[in-house]
């Protein structure tokens, strides 16, 4: 099931990043884009944070219309670029 909000909410975003091998490593750099039926409404850099030996990647939302979103994040990590993908629906308030 997406997530659902309403056009005007401005809402934080957390990634958790891990090695899926336990090894040891470090997010370089990681920025977001925000589609809104393909095309592009944002985007910027996402705030790494390292709890421990979690990582995370923090950024804010801010959907601007109705429609179905799209939030790509993509990351840094050694000689590697990795993306990831998920999805939201944004409704007008009642």
């Amino acid at each position: 099931m997406k997530q659902r909000y309403l056009v005007g909410e401005r809402f934080p975003v957390k990634f958790l990043v891990h090695s899926t091998t336990g090894d040891p490593f470090q997010v370089r750099q990681a920025q977001w884009e925000l589609y809104c039926y393909g095309e592009l409404e944002s985007g910027g850099q996402c705030n790494i944070v390292e709890s421990g030996t979690d990582t995370y990647l923090e950024m804010t939302l801010e959907p601007k219309k109705k429609g179905t979103y799209s939030l790509v994040v993509t990351m840094s990590i050694g000689e590697y670029v990795f993306k990831r993908e998920t999805g939201f629906e944004v409704d007008k308030p009642c």
